[in-house]
């Protein structure tokens, strides 16, 4: 598959997490070790953005799962998700994503909703 990037915008207390690319097992290896360097840095306050990131398979739904339970279990943070077709939202749906965090329509108005939360 073609390459998998990712990009960290910090916006006060909210990292902004946007993919580019098929989020499988080597696009997940990616997301999780830049998300576990920016909680190694003490930050817990999540958007991700996955507007260019139309298809995830099953590993990459775990890997964001496991990373979203480390976030929000581990450290007492909040993450919302941005950026999702239709595909990518019915298999958050039915894994379960979607029970730990809330959808928005816009990665502003989910950074705003992470930002209140963050305090």
């Amino acid at each position: 598959m073609s390459d998998f990037n990712v990009e960290i915008i910090q916006t006060g207390k909210v990292t902004v997490v946007r993919t580019q690319g098929y989020l499988d097992d080597i696009g997940g290896k990616v997301f999780r070790e830049k998300c576990l360097e920016i909680i190694g840095k003490g930050q817990f306050y999540f958007v991700f953005n996955l507007e260019k990131t139309p298809v995830i398979n099953s590993t990459g739904l775990s890997t964001l799962l496991d990373i979203m339970v480390q976030i929000i279990d581990y450290n007492e943070g909040e993450v919302a998700i941005t950026g999702l077709s239709k595909l990518t939202q019915t298999a958050l749906q039915m894994t379960g994503v979607m029970t730990l965090c809330e959808a928005y329509p816009t990665e502003d108005e989910a950074v705003a909703a992470i930002a209140e939360a963050a305090g």
